[in-house]
């Protein structure tokens, strides 16, 4: 293209040149110098070509609104569309004034469409509207960086209309009663209803505490350390841990129903009792066979926490031991109670005679 064809496309005529600088010039010398575009808003400049912009041109601006009327908190869009010559800065507005009534939803977004002769900018917010009536959306001046001079584009007469959610007509609406501050619900039953619940639990519960203490009382039966040690050791031969392999196990079971049977039988010890500490709660009652008892509890310690491996002809001989020790000392303790609830025989009583001596009667 021709330097003379590209010019005609780029500025219009000398005239149109001067009436337009004659305009704009006041509106320039009463706007401050631009602000930086970090602070301003978005720049986009255009792609440099070979005319030069060699005095201020009229920006043409298109500025449509979608939809022109909304509901409070209703989303609208405002599409602003320009073009600027080559090597020109496009400025946008961050969004409406603050303080007003109208105010961004999202970030503005700006779209640019380069040609030969100069560039398309269009930038679209998403706004929202927090009043009734025709509401003003106030946004700054577009800023076009020339370059020689800059340009405001002011973006005046935007306004949109936000409608009331009441019907226009409302003369026949009534409204409906105050309630009040706590509504509490009705219950359905009732008050005799509740009166004959209450009363009848009473009852029921007058006739359960008489019938517990009219039924006759069963004695529990004390507890039998021998008896339970017994069934213990048949319920351990009845398992077969020897024939499965198990002898180690077979010993620290036998074991544990003799420490048992001791602690309940003897003294109130605990079961967490080391050797020793068994030994020298009870070592002291003559009831015990203390040196063959020491000898089963020491063998056992081996077994369980020295991993000792015993034979199942070993394993079934400490079996028989604790079991024997445990039927020796029912015996003894058997033996020990009879004797102290045994009678005690009258002691011959002394009648005195008639000549004062006394003699048995």
């Amino acid at each position: 293209m021709s330097r003379s064809v590209q010019a005609h496309c780029v500025a219009p005529s000398r005239l149109a040149v001067v009436a337009i600088a004659g305009m704009l010039a006041p509106v320039a010398r009463a706007m401050p110098q631009a602000a930086s575009p970090d602070r301003a808003g978005s720049a986009v400049t255009a792609p440099a070509g070979n005319a030069r912009v060699a005095a201020p041109v009229a920006v043409p601006v298109a500025v449509q609104i979608a939809p022109d009327t909304v509901r409070i908190g209703q989303a609208f869009v405002v599409v602003v569309r320009l073009r600027v010559p080559q090597g020109a800065t496009v400025v946008f507005p961050t969004g409406p004034d603050s303080g007003t009534a109208v105010e961004a939803l999202d970030p503005r977004v700006v779209a640019t469409t380069p040609d030969s002769s100069g560039m398309d900018l269009t930038a679209t917010y998403r706004l929202a509207a927090w009043d009734l009536g025709r509401q003003a959306i106030g946004f700054a001046p577009i800023t076009v960086h020339g370059v020689s001079d800059d340009v405001a584009v002011p973006l005046n007469d935007l306004t949109i209309l936000v409608a009331p959610t009441t019907p226009a007509d409302a003369a026949h609406r009534l409204p409906k009663a105050a309630r009040p501050m706590f509504a509490l619900p009705r219950p359905w039953w009732p008050p005799w209803a509740i009166a004959a619940a209450v009363l009848l639990g009473i009852v029921v519960l007058w006739l359960v505490a008489g019938w517990r203490r009219s039924r006759p009382r069963h004695a529990t039966q004390p507890l039998d350390a021998f008896a339970d040690a017994t069934r213990e050791f048949g319920a351990l031969d009845r398992v077969g841990l020897l024939d499965a392999g198990e002898a180690g196990r077979f010993v620290t079971l036998s074991v544990d129903v003799t420490r048992t049977y001791l602690v309940r039988r003897l003294a109130p010890a605990s079961m967490a009792l080391t050797t020793v500490e068994l030994m020298g709660v009870i070592g002291g009652d003559p009831r015990l066979p203390r040196a063959r008892l020491y000898a089963l509890l020491a063998e056992n310690d081996r077994v369980r926490f020295a991993r000792h491996a015993t034979s199942a002809e070993d394993a079934r001989a400490l079996g028989v031991e604790a079991r024997r020790i445990v039927e020796e000392v029912e015996r003894r303790a058997t033996a020990a109670s009879a004797e102290t609830t045994a009678p005690t025989p009258p002691r011959p009583s002394r009648v005195t005679g008639q000549h004062g001596r006394g003699h048995a009667a």
